[in-house]
């Protein structure tokens, strides 16, 4: 797949996702396949009223579940679909389009018979530095990470938003009713105080009786999703609801750690 279809006004979905699974930035990998998260927003929607709900989608990579999320829910309030990486400046070097990250950090490099990523290998960053000093010289354009329905849906319903946020700071005012976090805290990116930090963070988000839903795709034989649901009370989370296999990080709601003086 070549990753300049990301330039494309109107690319169509099933290209867009293609070409976001080789896009890697930051500590995580943008996960975009389609239809992913089923089991785990029936947790959400068979516990949780969501009539005038505020939610926010953190993590939420290239918006595609955001999108199956929205159609099944009932009135909301309004919807943020966020993330660390929401774009990225493409700059044109000859027959060579350079992928930079919000830190200026040259992240792809794709061409007609080349894709190199510099952040991955010291010897790809010696090999294209050249190029990318001719980049860093030249006009650069941002390029959305959010695929075309999740583009439309920004347009089109003024519940639905936008927004870069670090899910290791708290959301700020107005705290949201519901927060969804999906396969970002993991021990494959994070360390289990790195995870607790986010999730302390997470909880001071929140207002008492507000819910947090995790879920993560393992992609281990038999397992397809793991989630569980979580709500405010006395200043840490309470189970609401898991799925039969429990997320990966289940164990960490019950760390004494997680709790708000």
């Amino acid at each position: 797949m070549d990753p300049r279809v990301l330039l494309e006004e109107e690319p169509t979905p099933e290209d867009f996702r293609a070409a976001m699974s080789i896009i890697h930035v930051g500590e995580t990998i943008k996960i975009t396949d389609a239809d992913r998260h089923g089991a785990a927003d029936a947790l959400l929607l068979e516990n949780v009223p969501l009539t005038g709900a505020s939610i926010v989608d953190l993590g939420a990579s290239d918006g595609s579940t955001s999108v199956e999320l929205i159609a099944k829910l009932p009135d909301f309030e309004s919807y943020v679909i966020a993330d660390l990486y929401l774009t990225l400046r493409s700059v044109q070097v000859g027959r060579h389009v350079l992928f930079f990250d919000a830190d200026d950090n040259c992240v792809l490099v794709a061409g007609r018979r080349l894709l190199a990523w510099p952040t991955l290998s010291r010897t790809v960053r010696l090999v294209v530095a050249p190029l990318i000093a001719r980049a860093r010289r030249r006009p650069s354009r941002d390029v959305l990470l959010l695929g075309p329905e999740a583009r439309r849906l920004t347009r089109t319903d003024p519940r639905v938003s936008t927004r870069v946020h670090d899910v290791f700071q708290p959301w700020g005012a107005p705290a949201p009713d519901v927060i969804k976090v999906a396969n970002l805290l993991r021990r494959l990116y994070f360390s289990d105080a790195d995870i607790l930090r986010a999730l302390r963070a997470l909880l001071a988000s929140l207002d008492e009786g507000g819910h947090l839903l995790i879920l993560d795709n393992p992609r281990l034989a038999d397992i397809t999703l793991r989630a569980g649901l979580y709500r405010r009370e006395g200043g840490r989370f309470r189970p609401v609801a898991e799925t039969p296999d429990a997320p990966e990080i289940a164990d960490l709601f019950r760390s004494p750690e997680l709790a708000l003086a």
